[in-house]
């Protein structure tokens, strides 16, 4: 569904995780997904270049 703006079905599935939980812990959102840390990481990061996600400055390792 969120393809059209270029995300693929990982992307989203983390998008659409993070945007219902609010914010997330890194480690709280992989276990949501059954993701590696390292991969839901990277996801973010790219989620957060294309200006979807941002990593919270007061708490790091939130988003």
């Amino acid at each position: 569904m969120l393809g059209a703006i270029g995300l693929d079905e990982r992307q989203e599935a983390v998008y659409r995780v993070l945007v219902a939980a609010g914010a997330a812990e890194l480690t709280d959102l992989a276990h949501r997904l059954s993701l590696p840390e390292a991969e839901a990481g990277r996801v973010l990061r790219r989620l957060e270049q294309q200006g979807l996600a941002a990593q919270s400055s007061a708490r790091p390792g939130r988003w």
